[in-house]
Order: C-alpha cells, then structure tokens, then sequence
C-alpha cells in the first residue's frame, strides 16, 4: 500500500514508512535528528551524550563555541 504525504501528496518511501512515518515525506517531517556531543572527563575517559531536544542541542553548541566546553 503506497503512502501519500498530508502537506504535500508525494509519496513517502517504503523504508520511511517502515520505520513508522507514514505522515509526512522527509522535506514536511518535523522529526529532529538526535545530536552527540562528546566530553571528556580525564585524559583518557571519554562520554558521549545523546541529546534528543532541538534547543538543547542548541545550547550546548552555544556553550562550545563561546567557552570551548560545558
């Protein structure tokens, strides 16, 4: 069964609808891609955290650039 986007009537990719969006296309989406940051809390101890909030990700980027880390 093909799927048709509600903005704009394109139709949305199988592997799109298979991973549950079967709403929108790509360009209409309103799904935030999940951003990593990496920290290092020694000289060889490291972290990653996923930020999954588009204004944290924001922050956090704000952080880097004017302070170099966070």
């Amino acid at each position: 069964m093909n799927h048709y986007c509600k903005v704009c009537d394109k139709l949305i990719p199988e592997k799109r609808v298979s991973l549950g969006y079967n709403t929108t296309c790509v360009e209409h989406s309103d799904t935030y891609k999940y951003t990593g940051v990496v920290s290092a809390s020694g000289k060889t101890d490291y972290q990653v955290s996923i930020i999954r909030d588009a204004e944290t990700a924001k922050h956090m980027e704000q952080l880097v650039m004017t302070r170099g880390v966070f």
